[in-house]
């Protein structure tokens, strides 16, 4: 639904100290400059990416260093002449790497000292520069393949009905995020606030994973109890274990080779590979048994905590008083070896991390993990690798996701919105938003569909956005 995009103006994310010195930087240089002056909507977009690639990317960018590629920049004419004034005026630093051409890396920058620690904040800017307009157009064509792809939900992208209490959450944002090394987290609810609060925000459809991506999906779950629709209290249905469960499906129809429901669905370029490996794999001698419990596991939604016992068992992972959990990675300091340590609220939350590096993993990677994994769930790891053999890189988690946008968006949210087209639709990957009042319509329609994608019925897992807020509040 694009009816939100004003072609004269662009949205950057800037801390409002940068964004002043900025503006005064390029007065001062424009008021000098015997040639050709710099725009201030440029140069803005370009310091604007340092934050705007983090926040909208899995990826931890832990050196604060961030890649942009050519291709971000090559809308601005003479990028390299703003690259080079923004490093001279310390707004911004360059990874000083040779790169050739025939590399495929792309370059990498870093926000300048001064402003590193700074708070992001909203800026529009609005002119009739060819710059903006291509940008935005941009943004609209990004938005009409997804239009195009999934109407069902598109329809209900109406930045007007979506609210966030933005006071309360700021607030919240304030209070809870006090240390320095809490930057980056603080910057992220500070942005999504903004965002709804602007109305600035798009989606898009693209990539290999086939998803699609909106401001839901970027939403943090300690910011959904501010966050309503058309004035409306907004639910969530996950399927627990979502990875785990169509891994377990897809097994579930190798040890039952009569079982052919995936097929009916999935009609992309996996599903002929898929097949491939099902048929290869039932001649082989694997242990059903073993299989069968991952599956039983995994559909009463105790996977991840059988797992997370055996990691614990094996010395892997440590608990304190509190039970929260450690991951230790041995690191020399001063000559003495000592354990920088990863830590996670509970045992459940590690187990999840360590299961999704094992599964998205290459198939040439190694751990001490993955040893474990290999040593408890031989027949499982087998399989992995065995889809994994030959494939190209990150093969296996693009063949979960693309079974799991094909199961969410492409049949079971399609088919309720035909036969519900009044009950709103929104999704977060793996699972399906409504307002409250379709809780109970939605989570029978969701169950009931899913056993006819999958053949099995994983366990769903119900949230009131607003019920944290009940709770503490």
């Amino acid at each position: 639904m694009i009816t939100h995009i004003n072609k004269k103006r662009l949205g950057v994310w800037l801390p409002n100290k940068l964004f002043q010195a900025l503006k005064t930087e390029i007065n001062v240089y424009n008021q000098s400059a015997n040639g050709v002056k710099l725009n201030l909507t440029k140069a803005s977009y370009i310091i604007n990416l340092l934050y705007y690639i983090p926040l909208n990317s899995d990826e931890k960018y832990e050196d604060g260093w961030i890649p942009i590629c050519s291709q971000a920049l090559i809308r601005i004419k003479g990028y390299k002449r703003y690259i080079k004034f923004l490093q001279d005026k310390d707004f911004l630093n360059k990874k000083c790497i040779e790169y050739s051409t025939s590399s495929n890396t792309c370059k990498k920058y870093k926000i300048g000292d001064a402003f590193r620690k700074h708070l992001i904040d909203f800026h529009w800017l609005e002119d009739n520069s060819h710059f903006i307009k291509k940008s935005n157009e941009i943004k609209i064509s990004r938005m009409s393949v997804a239009d195009d792809k999934c109407p069902h939900l598109t329809k209900w992208f109406n930045p007007e009905l979506l609210s966030i209490d933005s006071l309360s959450a700021l607030k919240y944002i304030r209070d809870t995020y006090i240390k320095d090394s809490q930057i980056k987290k603080k910057n992220k609810r500070i942005f999504i606030v903004k965002s709804i609060q602007n109305n600035c925000w798009s989606y898009s459809r693209e990539g290999l994973d086939n998803r699609l991506h909106s401001i839901f999906t970027s939403i943090p779950k300690d910011l959904r109890k501010y966050v309503k629709y058309n004035d409306e209290e907004l639910i969530s249905l996950d399927i627990k274990n979502s990875q785990p469960f169509i891994y377990a499906s897809i097994l579930n129809q190798i040890i039952n080779p009569n079982i052919n429901l995936l097929n009916n669905y999935l009609s992309n370029e996996y599903n002929t590979l898929r097949v491939s490996i099902m048929s290869d794999l039932l001649h082989g001698d694997l242990n059903y048994d073993e299989i069968q419990i991952f599956i039983n596991q995994v559909l009463d939604g105790t996977f991840y905590e059988h797992f997370g016992d055996i990691l614990y068992k094996e010395g892997m992972i440590s608990k304190d008083i509190n039970e929260e959990c450690y991951i230790g990675i041995p690191k020399k300091i001063l000559g003495i070896w000592v354990r920088k340590h990863t830590n996670y609220d509970n045992l459940r939350k590690v187990s999840k991390d360590v299961v999704m590096q094992i599964l998205f993993s290459s198939e040439k990677h190694s751990s001490e993990f993955i040893t474990v994994f290999k040593k408890h769930y031989p027949e499982l790891y087998r399989v992995i690798q065995f889809i994994k053999k030959g494939k190209v890189k990150n093969f296996f988690p693009v063949l979960l996701q693309n079974i799991e946008a094909d199961c969410i968006l492409d049949h079971c949210t399609r088919l309720i919105s035909s036969k519900h087209p009044m009950m709103p639709l929104f999704t977060i990957h793996d699972s399906i938003v409504t307002t409250e009042s379709y809780k109970t319509l939605l989570e029978e329609e969701f169950n009931r569909l899913l056993g006819v994608y999958f053949g099995l019925k994983p366990r769903l897992e119900s949230e009131v956005w607003t019920q944290y807020l009940d709770e503490v509040g």
